[in-house]
């Protein structure tokens, strides 16, 4: 609990966990919305290497496998693990039935255990390579073509089963909010030298281009993909 209040302290300033509460809100959001619906219409409502990725990263930076994080955030993560195995849930529940190809079909439970197993590690490896401590880039990463497989995924259900509308919504607003978080909080991280304040001292490179074109393109993908949902929800309801 000390270690809690530090951090809240000494990391976030009131307009700081203003935008987190929102983050944190979306993205909760999102995940209650998807979950509910993925159960009621028997199905899994996010890509399905978006599923794996994500359980991943939240397994690894949740349980402090790379190095130990801001306690704040790392209580959030844990949040959302419990979330995103619920959502692992409804894949292993209903997503055999989802699939249209044979092949995928027949071996569906075996490709998802490989998915899964492959994700995990892949994402360890890469933050222990690339000293992502927090898995912040990686997490804009795997948001960047989470989105954009949101868009496959709506082209490949033509009924939207298992894809609420207002999960879109918070899922654009949480990644928002997150971006300008992490545009304010993440170079907070470090001294004038690029080293970070708090163990385990890694240098960083000063030049955070490629996260502000992340930070800028996700909620417009997604605001892209909220667009197309709608235009395929007229089309629906003017068939019926």
């Amino acid at each position: 609990m000390d270690a809690f209040i530090y951090s809240l302290e000494h990391d976030f300033t009131p307009g700081l966990l203003v935008v987190a509460g929102i983050m944190f809100a979306g993205w909760t959001a999102a995940y209650v919305q998807t979950v509910m619906v993925c159960f009621k219409e028997k199905s899994y409502g996010l890509p399905l290497a978006a599923i794996f990725l994500n359980v991943g990263w939240e397994f690894v930076f949740a349980f402090q496998f790379v190095a130990k994080g801001v306690p704040a955030l790392v209580w959030g993560n844990r949040l959302w693990f419990g979330g995103d195995i619920i959502v692992v849930a409804t894949v292993f529940l209903y997503g055999r039935n989802v699939q249209t190809n044979p092949w995928v079909k027949k071996n569906f439970y075996a490709i998802c255990v490989a998915g899964l197993l492959a994700s995990g590690l892949g994402i360890y490896y890469f933050a222990m390579y690339f000293s992502d401590v927090y898995g912040l880039p990686l997490s804009f990463i795997i948001n960047f073509f989470e989105s954009i497989l949101f868009i496959v995924m709506l082209f490949g259900r033509p009924d939207l089963k298992g894809m609420p509308f207002g999960a879109a919504w918070t899922k654009m607003i949480g990644t928002a909010a997150g971006a300008v978080f992490c545009y304010l909080w993440w170079p907070m991280q470090f001294d004038a030298s690029g080293i970070l304040i708090r163990p385990p001292f890694i240098h960083i490179s000063p030049d955070f281009r490629f996260l502000y074109f992340l930070y800028l393109t996700i909620p417009l993908i997604d605001f892209l993909y909220i667009y197309l949902h709608w235009q395929k929800q007229k089309s629906l309801a003017a068939a019926a």
